[in-house]
């Protein structure tokens, strides 16, 4: 177990490079709600539920956030045009310990007026700069990712090379046969994302290697709330590994409501067949997002993650003053 004054001044030190990082560019820190009604509605994804209770009135379900994407798109559509905020999110029924806690810090940020491609840019310069400034004060272990140049790498190219399969024209019944191939387990019930992504953590996720590499262009059924390509055969996504660990996750973002209705309603009902709750379509955010102007990106960065990598450890326990593997042992 790490020194708890030492863990205290380096996240200390880190949220102040993240915040004077993101001033020096001319963006605004916000504040958004933990706790909400409409969460994210992925189906991959487990909430921490709860019901809000008030004297005289009817119980309302709702949950803590695992993102707060939605509130800052929010803040966008009512003209905010450069947002960055680092929220307390919740994620729960995943790995305790390792890489994983079910409570953790996300920094994300919001430009108006920019695509995915000068996301990369802003990432990189965000990266090298904090773990620059954490090596200058004994800090960090991890110098050569303030010097080494990021790669940038299509997943259509990475998946082709280590799985001989090609996302421009695989169908779901090609991606099935390649699990068989590959000797990956899969599911009868398995969609063509789920497929997709059993082969992409197999295969493409373990070859990416240890230099800080931006994999982007994910196939449209990846999309979530990002753009497509002009194209429609790609999601515009890209996530950041460095190390081999995945550190964010962001997109040009999808500004058509009608389409992110349709995704949402698709989510939902993925989680109605998981046995999973059904949230609320957030209406707010469908109002307010034709006013946001395209392009757009966003990006989430796990700043437990970047702690990580800054003092070269495996373990978020390393880097936390109360992980909950110690809080609920």
């Amino acid at each position: 177990m790490r020194p708890v004054a030492e863990i205290a001044i380096e996240r200390q030190r880190l949220n102040d490079l993240t915040r004077s990082f993101f001033r020096s560019r001319g963006y605004v820190e916000v504040e958004t709600p933990t706790l909400v009604a409409s969460p994210d509605v992925s189906p991959n994804l487990t909430h921490f539920e709860t019901v809000l209770k008030a004297p005289g009135e009817q119980d309302r379900a709702g949950a803590l956030i695992t993102s707060p994407e939605f509130s800052m798109k929010k803040l966008l559509g009512q003209g905010m045009e450069k947002i960055f905020t680092l929220a307390r999110v919740f994620r729960n029924d995943e790995n305790l310990g390792g890489t994983h806690n079910p409570e953790f810090t996300m920094l994300e940020w919001y430009k108006q007026g920019g695509d995915y491609r000068e996301m990369m840019d802003e990432t990189e310069a965000l990266v090298q700069y904090v773990c620059r400034e954490m090596l200058d004060t004994h800090m960090s272990r991890s110098g050569q990712v303030g010097v080494q140049l990021f790669r940038r790498v299509r997943v259509r190219d990475l998946l082709l090379e280590t799985a001989g399969v090609d996302l421009d024209s695989a169908t779901s019944d090609e991606l099935r046969k390649a699990c068989d191939r590959l000797g990956i387990h899969h599911d009868a019930s398995d969609t063509e994302s789920d497929l997709f992504y059993r082969l992409f953590l197999a295969k493409a996720e373990p070859a990416i290697g240890n230099a800080p590499t931006f994999v982007y262009d994910y196939p449209a059924y990846q999309a979530a709330l990002a753009a497509l390509t002009p194209d429609g055969k790609y999601a515009q996504r890209v996530e950041l590994y460095v190390d081999g660990l995945e550190i964010s996750n962001g997109f040009t973002e999808l500004t058509d409501a009608t389409e992110q209705r349709r995704r949402f309603e698709k989510e939902i009902e993925e989680r109605r067949e998981a046995g999973k709750r059904a949230f609320p379509v957030d209406e707010e955010l469908l109002a307010l997002l034709p006013s946001v102007r395209s392009p757009t990106y966003g990006n989430a960065l796990g700043l437990d993650r970047l702690h990580m990598l800054c003092v070269g450890t495996k373990e978020i326990g390393d880097v936390l003053l109360f992980p909950a593997k110690r809080l609920f042992n």
